[in-house]
């Protein structure tokens, strides 16, 4: 059945053609992503199909039977609006009984003999509407999105939990089209995944926009894309638009071409598959991180590998024993981290985790409660955050960016002018000498952005990037820090894009604990899937597995060890590994470094130093294999 049908559908805001002439349709079931550069009219479309906003031409007819639930991208809500109302505030007799019966059950007395009667009412009337099997569905979304209290006032709430309170509110309404502007933004990557589940097995129409490729990649089946006030729909998920879109590309001219050659490398990373992406080293991270959440207190130093570029000085950026705490919140406990060359760190956690607060140490934003944070001489520090600043309104944007810089030096040593950079990042030419006050949203934080990379840093800090720009910036984005030098640290919740960016992670439990993890987030929710699903077969047969030694144990039969603890000599060798492993580390490192300034006055000859560095992966092989020997027989 179809649900919606637009024809020849134009409009224009502010004097600029969003689009022109459109037709697509939605049917039941169906689900779809709606694509476009900022400004490009993806929030209009999808106001005018809901019916929230009129289109200047054209038609979108809706059939009869369509229900519409639509998020936006920036819920709004009342003053002194509790959870309760904003969620359960469909106008729908279910809805209705549901936002009644809940309010009157949460506070009644039982001496109330009015309030008591009305909600025998209420509930007679929740029967005859079979609104029970609602109710639970509604309490089971509440529940997989973390929401317990409903009596909290909306204003109190962080962005996260309003924006988990505005799915909530989506998703309860009894539609067959679910219209979603931005769903995954200020969400934790756990919810993000419950989200792409709950959808993929809904039977509704799914119409939204998104910037998480893999979100759409596994949800979607048709892309629509809005390129030139021209719309092209391409059947398939994110990959298959990729590739399609790429061909598509060949036939433009040249300069399509930047675009072309991101769309065609996103294409292969896509088909690599998440495993195949997590890298040749990650065995040797995984263990050295092992090695680091083993130790508490002790300096941990990341695994590095040679990259020219930037100069970075011998002390990059040091955290010793780091602790924040709020109150009733222990952001960061007693956290130590020492970082190096090439660093590339993604941070994950839940909303409310610290991520944000782990930054601003960094940064040197804010003071730690306890421990130090020693920032080296030559470490220059650049913060994209959340916020952004205020960017001053009647400058022009060429005036804004060239009293930063008059030049930038790429990694490959050309220099660029800033306008030819603001080019690199698809920044439109026509508005170089506009007023900022006239740009949209996502080129004010584009400029922002590009504002910071001007300023030549070689340590970047991002917070939330994916939540401002489109995906071509994006591509851009990843492009430009995947041959970035420096250091990177990235709270992001797009998990594509901490694929592309980040080599290790920070992943933050909520209690202040920040624990190391070597590989992207595709193989860290893998990871964290598989142990979900052993510990609910463990907890489902354990009751079986203790009967059955009991029975055992009755028939005076002994239960066998099948693992040999370690001797008093290999313990001892166990805890003299890993500091062999942590100096071996280091040497290599030093060695590497060497090979990247040949022109050395050591008077060390460049095979001696190849026959030791050959010596030392050697040695650090053989030692990570004896450690993981033991490790799996430490008891």
């Amino acid at each position: 059945m179809n649900l919606v049908s637009v024809n020849n559908l134009s409009h224009t805001e502010g004097g600029r053609p969003l689009f022109s002439s459109i037709s697509f349709g939605i049917d039941e079931g169906q689900k779809v992503a709606l694509l476009g550069r900022n400004g490009s009219g993806k929030s209009t479309l999808l106001k005018i199909i809901s019916g929230y906003k009129e289109a200047e031409s054209g038609t979108a007819a809706r059939n009869r039977e369509l229900k519409c639930a639509f998020l936006e991208q920036t819920p709004s809500f009342k003053k002194d609006e509790l959870l309760a109302g904003f969620i359960l505030s469909a106008d729908t007799d279910e809805i209705s009984l549901i936002r009644e019966y809940e309010t009157i059950s949460s506070g009644i007395k039982d001496d109330d003999e009015k309030e008591l009667s009305r909600l025998s009412d209420i509930m007679a009337e929740m029967d005859r509407l079979d609104c029970w099997s609602l109710e639970s569905r509604i309490h089971s979304i509440l529940s997989e999105l973390g929401i317990n209290d409903l009596s909290k006032k909306m204003e109190e709430l962080s962005g996260g939990m309003v924006k988990k309170a505005a799915i909530a509110r989506t998703l309860v309404v009894d539609a067959n089209l679910i219209i979603l502007d931005e769903p995954t933004n200020h969400l934790d990557i756990n919810t993000i995944n419950w989200l792409e589940k709950y959808l993929k097995a809904s039977g509704k129409a799914v119409l939204l926009v998104t910037h998480d490729r893999y979100f759409m990649d596994s949800v979607c089946g048709r892309i629509m894309e809005i390129d030139d006030n021209t719309l092209y729909i391409y059947e398939g998920n994110y990959t298959d638009y990729v590739t399609s879109r790429a061909l598509r590309e060949n036939s433009k001219a040249k300069e399509s071409d930047r675009i072309n050659n991101i769309l065609r490398n996103e294409a292969e990373w896509i088909k690599r598959g998440p495993r195949a992406r997590a890298g040749k080293d990650k065995k040797r991270k995984e263990r050295f991180f092992d090695l680091m959440n083993r130790v508490e207190g002790e300096k941990a130093v990341s695994a590095a590998f040679s990259v020219k570029g930037k100069r970075l000085g011998g002390k990059i950026l040091e955290l010793e024993d780091i602790g924040k705490k709020y109150p009733g919140i222990n952001a960061v406990d007693n956290f130590t981290f020492s970082f190096r060359k090439g660093d590339k760190v993604g941070i994950v956690g839940a909303n409310g985790s610290g991520k944000t607060t782990l930054l601003n140490i960094i940064a040197g934003r804010i003071n730690p409660d306890s421990g130090t944070v020693d920032t080296g001489l030559n470490t220059k520090i650049g913060y994209y955050d959340q916020m952004s600043k205020e960017l001053p309104g009647n400058k022009k944007v060429s005036d804004y960016i060239e009293e930063t810089a008059e030049v930038i030096t790429l990694n490959d040593g050309k220099t660029v002018s800033p306008s030819q950079f603001l080019e690199m990042f698809l920044f439109p030419k026509n508005l170089m000498y506009s007023e900022i006050s006239t740009l949209s949203g996502g080129e004010k934080k584009k400029l922002y952005l590009l504002k910071i990379l001007l300023e030549n840093p070689n340590f970047l800090i991002f917070d939330e990037p994916t939540n401002d720009f489109d995906l071509q910036t994006l591509s851009v984005l990843e492009e430009f820090l995947s041959s970035f030098c420096g250091c990177t640290v990235i709270v992001s919740h797009d998990r594509f894009f901490l694929d592309r960016t980040a080599d290790i992670l920070f992943v933050l439990d909520g209690s202040g604990k920040v624990r190391g993890y070597s590989g992207d987030v595709s193989s860290y929710c893998d990871d964290i899937s598989l142990s979900e699903q052993n510990s609910k077969k463990t907890a489902a047969g354990k009751s079986g597995i203790e009967s059955s030694e009991i029975a055992d144990n009755d028939r005076g039969k002994k239960t066998k060890r099948t693992r040999k603890g370690l001797t008093y000599n290999e313990k001892i060798e166990f805890e003299k590994i890993e500091e062999d492993i942590l100096a071996l580390e280091e040497e290599k490192i030093e060695l590497e470094e060497i090979f990247a300034v040949p022109d050395n006055d050591a008077g060390i000859s460049l095979a001696e130093t190849q026959k030791r560095y050959n010596t030392v992966i050697s040695l650090i092989d053989e030692k990570y294999s004896r450690w993981e020997d033991l490790e799996s027989r430490n008891l």
